[in-house]
């Protein structure tokens, strides 16, 4: 049997583990994957992919599910690597290209090994062998939202309408190079739909005057509980999230997302003393979230959403769903119960029927907090449908506003013509 090992030598959480995917796929291959770190103060959302079996892993190995609808699994020693290697090819990603030493003792074991190495050519990622120099591979390169295609394009889009504009929170790099599951989830659901999407980036540094600026013209705002995970973002992702509650415009929480969007309502209608974002609990305050209690875990992984009859969540996922999750806090039940009257609803809960897991707003054209992560079950042939009911509402949002533009702009025909006279 033969081990394929692909070596990347990138610092790009995203990039890790993509090509070896794409080999994968190719081949039919498995793919196994041994521990890797990155530096996590340039990437604080390195390993933020999380499987349907709960593991979490490198983000770049988001490629393999959504490349071969296959799983990463969990990550794997060299023992149990050639254990594996021992039954069937595989294929491996590597930061760096395979040494002398782990050849020698993969080879022990009589299994060959395959050493390629990703090379970089402009804007496409090729395959060279490691013993001849040879290119094995096509180029392949990433699309505006991140996703792999080969080629020098990707099979065209036909879209129609106008280009709309959805502000995501977090900057261009945190996305792409560190974690490329939501870009890429939202090009799914706007591909499926055939729409023009332009993404407007809100980075921590925008408040005030200038968050005003970025968002005045926008038709719609994600709040990515990934990059909220970082205290930089917090303030500007609560800022974001009060703007879309005052100007209504449909608005889509992920996790800490959520959290924000609730924060925000709280603060809104019980003041802000009242109310804070998973901050430390003082006299008279409500934390927006707690953390999961002592005797329950964390809950990564897939699980079962039940939702609430009559609810925008029921009419567009059903019953019942699977929603992937990296839970660790939960929706504060006191404040939920003290914002029941604004319209707030939970309409989903977890198995046992008690904890939210999704929050929406009544009298709000879509305000919709999930507490998981419906971008990691995101495919380019299959996109989420929460993102595409949040797309579908942004472009019906933009349109009623240009219909009601258009009736208050435009010139009145007078029944009688004289009266055009003098």
């Amino acid at each position: 049997m033969t081990i394929t090992f692909i070596a990347h030598s990138t610092p790009e959480p995203a990039l890790y583990g993509a090509m070896a995917a794409i080999l994968a796929e190719l081949r039919a291959l498995p793919l196994c994957h041994f521990p890797v770190s990155h530096d996590a103060q340039r990437y604080p959302n390195a390993r933020q992919h999380v499987t349907a079996q709960g593991h979490a892993l490198t983000s770049g190995l988001v490629w393999l599910e959504r490349l071969t609808g296959r799983g990463a699994g969990e990550e794997t020693g060299l023992e149990s690597l050639i254990y594996r290697a021992l039954k069937e090819d595989i294929v491996v990603p590597l930061r760096e290209p395979l040494s002398a030493g782990m050849a020698a003792q993969i080879a022990e074991h009589g299994i060959e090994t395959e050493s390629l190495t990703v090379v970089r050519n402009q804007d496409k990622f090729q395959l060279e062998d490691c013993a001849t120099g040879k290119i094995r591979s096509n180029g392949w390169g990433r699309d505006a939202f991140g996703r792999w295609a080969l080629g020098s394009v990707s099979q065209p889009v036909m879209r129609a309408g106008k280009t709309l504009r959805v502000a995501l929170v977090g900057d261009f790099a945190e996305q792409r190079d560190s974690y490329p599951a939501m870009l890429a989830a939202l090009g799914d659901a706007a591909d499926a739909l055939a729409m023009n999407i332009d993404v407007v980036y809100v980075t921590a540094a925008l408040l005030g005057s200038q968050l005003d600026c970025t968002l005045f013209d926008v038709d719609g705002i994600i709040l990515p509980g990934a990059t909220l995970t970082q205290g930089d973002h917090q303030a500007s992702a609560l800022a974001t999230a009060a703007w879309a509650l005052e100007n209504r415009t449909p608005v889509l929480g992920i996790n800490q997302g959520m959290h924000q969007m609730v924060t925000a309502l709280g603060q809104k209608v019980l003041g802000q003393d009242r109310v804070v974002m998973h901050g430390p609990s003082t006299l008279g305050s409500l934390q927006t979230g707690l953390p999961l209690a002592e005797h329950t875990q964390p809950r990564p992984g897939n699980h079962t959403v039940i939702t609430r009859s009559g609810s925008l969540l029921a009419n567009k996922m059903g019953d019942e769903f699977t929603l992937r999750y990296n839970q660790r806090r939960y929706l504060n039940p006191h404040l939920l119960a003290e914002l029941e009257s604004t319209g707030l609803r939970i309409t989903g809960y977890d198995e046992s029927g008690e904890q939210a897991q999704v929050a929406e707003l009544d009298n709000h054209p879509f305000f919709l907090g999930v507490q998981g992560q419906p971008e990691l079950m995101s495919r380019r042939e299959r996109p989420h449908p929460l993102l595409m009911a949040f797309l579908q509402q942004v472009r019906q949002g933009n349109r009623d506003r240009d219909v009601s533009h258009a009736a208050l702009t435009q010139s009145v025909r007078l029944k009688h013509s004289h009266l055009l006279m003098g």
